[in-house]
């Protein structure tokens, strides 16, 4: 499950700020499908980039499972290469020479180089044989 509470992340701009993301409260159930939809600039990618710890938040906690990904009150920040999270880009940052499995799988890929046990609970999860060869 992702769990997000009281989410905040801003940016400095000349002449100001922007709030690209205010006081967000979501939760995800493990193994469901979520889709966030909305216009240009209203904070989807940000929020995607807090998830996956590419961007730190001013205020809130993510929460995936049980582990603490990030809380600006406790003062912790889970790096992007620790949280078990992949995020694959909308165009300019995909391998145009591998499928789009192949893209997803990269970061999964190298998340379990070195950790057959993690390697061996993928697999399952994900049906062995059911997706090519990469």
């Amino acid at each position: 499950m992702l769990r997000i509470t009281n989410l905040a992340k801003q940016f400095e701009v000349p002449g100001g700020q922007i709030k690209a993301v205010r006081d967000l409260d979501l939760t995800v159930e493990e193994g469901s499908f979520f889709v966030l939809l909305g216009p240009s600039g209203c904070g989807k990618t940000t929020l995607l980039r807090c998830v996956a710890g590419l961007e730190q938040p001013e205020d809130g906690e993510i929460y995936l499972g049980d582990q603490l990904l990030s809380s600006s009150a406790r003062r912790l920040y889970v790096d992007p290469e620790d949280r078990e999270v992949a995020m694959v880009f909308q165009s300019y940052a995909v391998w145009p020479h591998m499928s789009v499995f192949e893209n997803v799988a990269f970061r999964v890929r190298a998340s379990l180089r070195g950790h057959p046990e993690r390697r061996a609970a993928a697999a399952g999860r994900a049906g062995a044989g059911s997706h090519p060869r990469t």
